[in-house]
């Protein structure tokens, strides 16, 4: 609206001239000026008569250019309002006032006749015929983009219902049946614990035997929901690291060696975007640094940053800061102790003097068949 209002300026020449008029054509032109004002000014903010307004400005030029052709530039002030003009009726009624005004203003100055004049004016009338569908475009642009956002922000929102109620119905089917058969087993060995002590017993071990089913089943819904796989997730962390201008090394580690389990190479991966998260909004780094070290029994993930270190944890001996798994921290940190509690994971955190350095290991069990087809 501001940036509308500053091109009245330019009514100060239509002003000017009309000091050569007489008082009285001075004062009805000075009138009709203020009214054109008026009109531009209510046809910006309001769209109820936007169309009579356009009409009524295009009227007044027509009489301004009784006193010259030139005058005709004087309708760039109605032009981008046509173009904001949402019924198509109205537009195609405000285009045809537009070319009357054009015709009038050649007819009345035979400007055939003269053609200099006519080569001067013509481009203006050109352009001022494009700024109105050039208006028009971008107004439907502007729309469409804003009906694919809502329809985005539609089709994410049922896409969060349909992931709550798949895992809620993962939840009912995976662990309702289980958790039932254990509260039934353990109801059953609590009154033959005295009648039957070996039958309670056996009891019992069902009720582990199904407890370690179930947390099978709690551990393959976990990886089904988010199945975030650390390789993809260390590039994903370059380029969130290069937007807040901190660079990513990798030290030479072999990220793309496939993990053994799945569950724990999603686990790790959800760390990893954790902590580039942490990096990226609290430590003030310049250089991060993530590395996979494989070693006997054990996979670590070390990420490194040379930022502003964390101070809420007790000193050390030689002046280290770190936080062992268990100890307090914050919710990222809490959340990333819990997911690696799943895979018998920890976490340590470390700072020393500036920068911070988190440590995630993970046990690496092999399996082997034994006899009878079991698993160990």
């Amino acid at each position: 609206m501001l940036f509308a209002m500053v091109w009245l300026v330019y009514l100060l020449f239509p002003i000017y001239h009309l000091f050569d008029e007489p008082p009285v054509r001075f004062a009805e032109g000075l009138g009709v000026i203020v009214v054109f004002i008026v009109l531009y000014v209510y046809s910006y903010r309001f769209e109820k008569g936007r169309l009579y307004c356009v009409l009524g400005m295009l009227f007044i030029v027509g009489l301004f250019c009784l006193s010259g052709a030139g005058s005709i530039l004087m309708a760039f002030y109605p032009v981008p309002i046509i173009g904001m003009l949402t019924n198509r009726r109205q537009l195609t009624v405000a285009v045809c006032g537009l070319l009357v005004l054009f015709a009038w203003n050649i007819w009345y100055w035979d400007l055939f006749t003269d053609m200099d004049a006519f080569m001067q004016i013509i481009p203006a009338m050109i352009v001022m015929l494009v700024i109105p569908f050039a208006f028009a475009i971008g107004r439907k642009s502007k729309e469409l983009r804003e009906k694919l956002n809502l329809a985005n922000e539609e089709i994410s929102r049922l896409s969060k219902n349909e992931e709550r109620q798949r895992i809620s119905r993962d939840l009912h089917d995976t662990l309702g049946h289980t958790l039932t058969l254990i509260t039934m087993k353990s109801e059953l060995a609590e009154k033959l614990i005295v009648k039957n002590p070996e039958r309670a017993a056996q009891e019992v071990r069902d009720i582990q035997a199904t407890s370690r089913a179930a947390l099978r089943q709690v551990r393959e819904l976990v990886s089904g929901m988010s199945a975030v796989k650390l390789s993809d997730e260390v590039d994903h962390a370059k380029q969130i690291l290069a937007a807040a201008g901190i660079v990513l090394e990798r030290d030479g580690s072999d990220f793309g060696r496939e993990l053994p389990s799945q569950l724990a190479d999603n686990i790790l991966g959800m760390c990893l975007r954790e902590s580039v998260t942490n990096i990226v909004k609290h430590s003030r780094a310049r250089v991060c640094t993530v590395r996979l070290l494989w070693e006997p029994g054990r996979l670590k993930l070390v990420v490194t940053d040379d930022g502003i270190g964390i101070y809420k944890s007790v000193e050390g001996s030689e002046g280290s800061r770190s936080w062992e798994t268990g100890s307090g921290g914050g919710t990222g940190l809490r959340g990333m102790r819990e997911r690696l509690k799943l895979i018998e994971g920890t976490l340590t955190v470390e700072s020393v003097g500036r920068g911070t350095e988190l440590t995630f290991t993970v046990p690496l069990v092999e399996k082997a068949a034994e006899e009878g087809g079991k698993v160990q």
